[in-house]
């Protein structure tokens, strides 16, 4: 367990609320507020592959359903107990069922497979009770009523208690006729569940009546009819035995709910897991969030991370390492130059990521996990217990020394401060060779000198600096590794303006040794400085050399596909012509031997020539197919040109194009008198070959004949839609029923099967849409029920 000190340290609630308020229902908020970092290797690398399983889902198919899903146990839990529900109870019940439904439908979309997602997996295990469902929506009306149709009973108490305040009505309309001048006003209205007449206080003797109320001033009386008492009478007897029917349907409901309790708690648990996860993807979607590597060696490598709770706009990426050639790093650098937040940084994405939670860091980010993690970050000072500064960190110090060991994560923020300097230098040096001798790994920062000799000197231990820009005299907040930090105290003051009198005398005051070690602190920054000046040029040499060795590559492909169209068109171009004559020196030939006289031998060398000839012209314009050209190659909609000749590689139906594809690739490939929708990855170019009628004369082409007779060989009578999804057979349905239409076949039938009824409503709801169908039904006995629908195709 980590304390809650440290987690509140390092910020990590703030993170926790912001997952929560990502979660779309109350239990998996619920679930986000009590994360904490796992205290178990396993159990974090599973939590991020159910992190990056969510995320994969958010980025391919969005979000998943999660309206209509509200806190029902305390419902469930009232019923299990045999209360009867109120219908606003119920109204929750059925929105709950019917989300359950959604999420489902939702889940069960993509087709299974080896790369199914496991959230997808989760959700399917939910439980739908379609009967329940059924019945609620069949029985209450809103948040205060239930339907007629709730019982037959309740239809005939209702039926009749309609009947009886009409009778009423009408019996009262009599007496305001009759008795007009008696009334304060023409009207019916209602005392004490009784339909009264108002009738003036000096008529009183008017209206036989009971009188059931009063006006405020006493001149007007609320009188009901002698002859309407029996009917009130029996109006009142109708709504107690409506009370009761009510309160008796609402107990069946009640008991209905209550008969699937189980059911019920293990929808909700589903449910509030499937938000967790999403809220987890929800929250790395938003701070554009990587998924990173986990290990259990203490190695901590991050790459431009950020921290999550600074504006994008405003934090500085790191760079930072850990534990691989050093598990003990010792920041230093100016105040407000960043050492806390990248102290911060380190120790609060360690903490996401052992929560499960994506990290704000680029790719191949990696973070360990810890056994325990401690932080010591933050002025302390506590007037109430008497402890300055120094004393209420070093009781901190104190704490964590007691625990070191090898696992443990340890951040310690201005490390020795608030006390001498030489003597708190000593001491810190002391604390990090005994955490370093515990099998800590450690991050300290610090001011002191001495600290930043000790990491040049110490194995095992390394030096960082926040960098500072000296001629802006502001911190750049990049984190630099292997380089310790210069006070830059003189150089500030002297930009400043504080006189080169009081500098040099202070320079005068720095030991010889103090001095050398500066310099060679200030030429090591220096240095780096300059390496990573070098580095940046390098890279953007290497970006532009990219950029274009990419140009390039585009301009080849271009010139490559211009050249094959080119070529392409040169071919089919000579193809055709070398069709045409084939088709010619034929006709002539069978001229020749028509013209010849009977009896007499036809010359053979005649033809072997032409023939010849042509095989050789064949030959000469046989030019390979240009690369691109296969006829496998799927085209794209750019490479279709109008009245060009395709053919569909799945009806098998050639014809011309008479419009370029739409948005979403469909265009029409007209045949003959045949118009057929299909998309353009589904053709493929062809050179038409005529059939010839030889009764009807020489080149007469019949392509409807030719095409109706493929395509019955190809057509068949039943489309299988199993295991498809909603779009992919929406897609198939139209290319078949296409086929069927052109092959003159009816009826058909199309296997959805039964499933959750998502693929059979798309089929029907498609099929009442369609222009080409006449009828369809579900399909009977012996011809698979529901899981098949049969259709009439319009043939006129």
């Amino acid at each position: 367990m980590i304390r809650d000190k440290t987690l509140r340290v390092l910020e990590y609630p703030a993170i926790i609320e912001r997952l929560a308020g990502l979660a779309h229902t109350a239990a998996g908020r619920s679930l986000c507020q009590s994360l904490t970092p796992l205290g178990d290797f396993q159990e974090a690398f599973e939590a991020l592959e159910e992190t990056d399983d969510a995320y994969r889902r958010l980025l391919k198919y969005g979000d998943l359903p999660f309206s209509g899903i509200s806190a029902i146990e305390p419902t469930v839990g009232l019923a299990s107990a045999g209360a009867a529900l109120e219908c606003a109870d119920l109204i929750r019940i059925a929105a709950f069922l019917r989300a359950v439904d959604r999420m489902i439908q939702a889940v069960s979309g993509q087709e299974a497979s080896q790369d199914d997602l496991k959230i997808h997996i989760k959700g399917r295990s939910l439980e739908a009770l379609p009967g329940l469902l059924r019945r609620l929506e069949q029985s209450v009306r809103d948040d205060h009523d239930l339907l007629d149709g709730a019982s037959d009973e309740l239809r005939t108490i209702r039926d009749k208690l309609r009947q009886s305040q009409a009778a009423v009505r009408r019996e009262l309309e009599k007496v305001l006729a009759k008795q007009a001048d008696a009334l304060q006003e023409p009207l019916i209205t209602m005392r004490g569940g009784r339909y009264v007449v108002p009738v003036r206080s000096d008529r009183r003797s008017a209206v036989r009546g009971i009188v059931h109320d009063t006006s405020s001033t006493g001149s007007t009386l609320f009188i009901e009819p002698m002859a309407v008492v029996d009917l009130n009478n029996r109006i009142r007897e109708l709504e107690s035995a409506e009370e009761h029917e009510v309160l008796r349907i609402r107990k069946e409901l009640s008991d209905k709910v209550a008969d699937h309790q189980e059911t019920f708690y293990l929808d909700i648990r589903i449910l509030a897991q499937l938000d967790f996860a999403m809220a987890k993807a929800r929250l790395a979607d938003q701070d554009q969030a990587a998924k990173p590597l986990l290990n259990d060696q203490g190695l901590i490598l991050l790459k431009k991370a950020r921290h999550p709770l600074i504006p994008r706009d405003r934090v500085v990426p790191i760079d930072f390492e850990l534990g691989r050639s050093f598990r003990t790093l010792v920041i230093t650098g100016p105040n407000t130059g960043g050492k806390t937040v990248s102290l911060k940084t380190c120790g609060l994405l360690s903490l996401m990521g052992m929560a499960g939670l994506f990290i704000p860091a680029a790719d191949g980010s990696e973070l360990a996990w810890f056994s325990a993690l401690e932080a010591d970050i933050g002025d302390e000072q506590s007037i109430e217990q008497s402890l300055s500064t120094f004393s209420s960190h070093l009781r901190e110090i104190i704490l964590i020394t007691r625990k070191a060991g090898p696992g443990m994560l340890v951040l310690l923020d201005e490390l020795g401060a608030g006390t001498d300097p030489s003597e708190g230098a000593a001491l810190a040096i002391a604390i990090l060779d005994f955490l370093k001798a515990s099998g800590c790994h450690t991050v300290a920062t610090t001011h002191y000198r001495e600290l930043k000799g000790y990491a040049m000197t110490e194995e095992g231990v390394e030096n960082a600096c926040c960098e500072f820009d000296t001629e802006s005299l502001q911190p750049t907040y990049r984190l630099l590794i292997g380089v310790p930090g210069v006070s830059n105290a003189f150089a500030i003051s002297e930009r400043l303006g504080l006189s080169a009198e009081i500098i040099g005398r202070a320079r005068a005051l720095i030991t010889e040794e103090g001095a050398r070690f500066e310099d060679l602190v200030s030429a090591i920054e220096t240095s780096h400085k300059e390496a990573r000046a070098m580095e940046e040029e390098i890279e953007g040499l290497r970006q532009e050399t990219w950029q274009a060795r990419q140009e390039l590559e585009r301009e080849r492909e271009k010139l490559e596909a211009e050249s094959r169209r080119i070529l392409g068109q040169a071919h089919r171009s000579a193809a055709d012509l070398l069709e045409e004559a084939r088709s010619e020196i034929e006709d002539l030939l069978a001229d020749m031997r028509a013209a010849q006289p009977a009896g007499l031998a036809s010359d053979h060398r005649i033809e072997s020539q032409a023939r010849g000839r042509l095989g050789e012209i064949g030959r000469k314009f046989s030019v390979a197919k240009p690369q691109g050209l296969a006829d496998d190659q799927a085209l794209r909609p750019e490479d279709i040109q109008l009245g060009a000749a395709y053919e569909s590689r799945s009806l098998g139906v050639r014809g011309l194009v008479r419009e370029l594809p739409d948005a979403r690739g469909q265009l029409i490939l007209e045949s003959g008198s045949f118009r057929i929708t299909v998309h353009v990855s589904d053709l493929r170019p062809v050179r038409s070959k005529p059939v010839r009628d030889k009764a009807a004369g020489r080149g007469r082409i019949d392509r409807g004949s030719a095409l109706r007779s493929e395509l019955v060989m190809r057509a068949g009578s039943e489309l299988m839609l199993l295991g498809k999804r909603v779009d992919e057979a929406l897609i198939e349905l139209d290319q078949f029923l296409d086929q069927a239409l052109l092959a003159g076949l009816s009826p058909v039938r199309i296997v959805h099967g039964k499933g959750t009824g998502a693929l059979r409503k798309a089929t029907h709801e498609a099929l009442s849409r369609d222009r080409r169908i006449s009828s369809f039904r579900q399909g009977g006995q012996g011809e698979g029920g529901d899981g098949v629908t049969v259709a009439e195709l319009n043939l006129s």
